[in-house]
C-alpha cells in the first residue's frame, strides 16, 4: 500500500503559481511591488494598457492568491502588494530583478537613437545589488550617448508610469565619460551601477 494517497496529484496547483502568466499580470506586479503604493483598478489598467474590466479580473486572481491586498475608499478599490504574505520579500525581489527598473528601462530605451550605454545607479542600484533597506523613492538612470533630450524625457516618463517611481536621468557624452580627470565622472563611476542592456553594451 502506498504511504501517500495519490489523490493529491489531481488537485489544482496553488493559486500563486501562475503569477507571471500574462503581460497584464506582469504589469500589475511591477506597478504594485516596485511602485510600492496603492493604486485604483483604473490606474493599473492605464499602466498595463488594458481596460478596467480585464484588470479587475486579474486583480481578483492575485488577491485570491494572496499576492495583492485591497481596501475600498468610497466606491474606489485601492490595490497594493500584500506585505503580510510570507512570500512578500522573496516575490518582491524576484519581481524587481525580472520585471523591475532594468527590464522596463531596457524596453523603453530600445528604440531611442543616440543611447550607447545605460545603467541604473545610486541607491536603487545598491538595493538591487543586495544592500538592505527600503526601496528608494526615485530611480536614477545614467545614459551615455547623445539622445534627443525630449525623446529621452518621454521614455523616462513612460518607464516611471509603469514602475510607479520617478526616473531621473543623467546624460553624459561618450568622450566625457572616458575622462578620468573629471571629478563628477569619477563620482558616478564609484557609485553602485546595474547595467541596462542597450545594444549589448555595458557601463563600466
Amino acid at each position: 500500500m502506498p504511504l501517500l494517497k495519490d489523490s493529491g496529484m489531481q488537485q489544482p496547483p496553488p493559486p500563486i503559481f501562475p503569477v507571471f502568466r500574462s503581460r497584464i499580470m506582469c504589469a500589475v506586479l511591477t506597478r504594485t511591488y516596485v511602485g510600492n503604493g496603492e493604486y485604483s483598478v483604473g490606474d493599473l489598467a492605464t499602466a498595463a494598457g488594458t481596460d478596467s474590466g480585464t484588470m479587475a479580473r486579474e486583480v481578483a486572481r492575485l488577491e485570491q492568491a494572496g499576492v495583492l491586498a485591497s481596501r475600498n475608499v468610497g466606491r474606489t478599490k485601492l490595490v497594493r502588494a500584500n506585505d503580510r504574505a510570507p512570500f512578500h520579500g522573496p516575490l518582491r525581489d524576484l519581481i524587481t530583478i525580472t520585471l523591475g527598473p532594468v527590464q522596463v528601462l531596457a524596453e523603453e530605451l530600445a528604440d531611442l537613437a543616440g543611447v550607447e550605454e545605460a545603467a541604473v545607479f545610486g541607491s536603487w542600484a545598491a538595493r538591487m545589488l543586495g544592500e538592505t533597506g527600503p526601496a528608494p523613492i526615485d530611480i536614477d538612470l545614467l545614459v551615455i550617448g547623445r539622445p534627443d533630450r525630449d525623446d529621452l524625457h518621454e521614455a523616462a516618463a513612460r518607464a516611471g508610469s509603469r514602475l510607479g517611481r520617478e526616473v531621473n536621468t543623467v546624460v553624459i557624452a561618450p568622450l566625457r565619460w572616458e575622462a578620468d580627470e573629471d571629478g563628477f565622472i569619477r563620482e558616478l563611476r564609484a557609485r553602485p551601477q546595474v547595467a541596462v542592456p542597450i545594444h549589448g553594451g555595458d557601463v563600466g
